[in-house]
């Protein structure tokens, strides 16, 4: 069964022309339409041979063109999505690549920042262990100076007394012994006992 009305836009394309031009030829070239049951506007294909004669399409050229056409056209489309996909995965790769250069870099200098604040704590680690000896040393023996030399004066005075005595014992015990020692010697030598 073929169709003797077609939509406005299957006429277009029937004639050849843009939509827009076929509305101009209804108006210029007096062609009829009528509406259909739907209420769209349709045009008899007898009124397109009048106006257009042997430049008419037939609409089976028109079907086959919407198929080759829409088959083509996804075709072109694919490539082209496929393309734009490419594009898109590559734009997102190299943003990717700039993140994580960027995030290197931050890292890196967080790193070179924490080794910096490492050293300066080692530093004041033994700046306060020096600090904590020094005060130690203050804290164990408070005296002042003057005190710490009449105290050691005493110690030595004290060492030097002692010495004394034991010079004065250990000559007492030798003159004991010389007195001994020598009465036997004399003795020896004179017969005297």
């Amino acid at each position: 069964m073929s169709k003797t009305k077609v939509s406005m836009s299957d006429a277009a394309k029937m004639a050849g022309v843009s939509r827009a031009t076929f509305y101009r030829h209804i108006e210029d070239k007096g062609i009829s339409t009528e509406k259909n049951r739907k209420g769209a506007q349709v045009v008899d294909i007898s009124e397109l041979l009048r106006v257009y004669g042997d430049d008419l399409k037939s609409l089976e050229d028109v079907e086959k063109d919407k198929t080759n056409k829409k088959g083509k056209g996804e075709t072109d489309q694919d490539k082209n999505g496929v393309s734009i996909e490419l594009e898109v995965i590559k734009e997102r790769l190299k943003n990717f690549e700039n993140e994580r250069e960027r995030e290197r870099q931050q890292l890196t200098s967080q790193i070179e920042d924490l080794r910096s604040r490492l050293e300066q704590s080692e530093e004041q680690r033994i700046k306060s262990e020096e600090q904590k000896d020094r005060l130690t040393l203050m804290l164990t023996d408070q005296r002042s100076e003057k005190e710490k030399i009449e105290a050691k004066e005493k110690s030595q005075a004290d060492k030097f007394i002692e010495l004394e005595a034991t010079i004065r014992e250990l000559k007492t015990q030798q003159e004991t012994i010389m007195k001994h020692s020598n009465k036997g010697f004399f003795a020896k030598m004179f017969g005297a006992k």
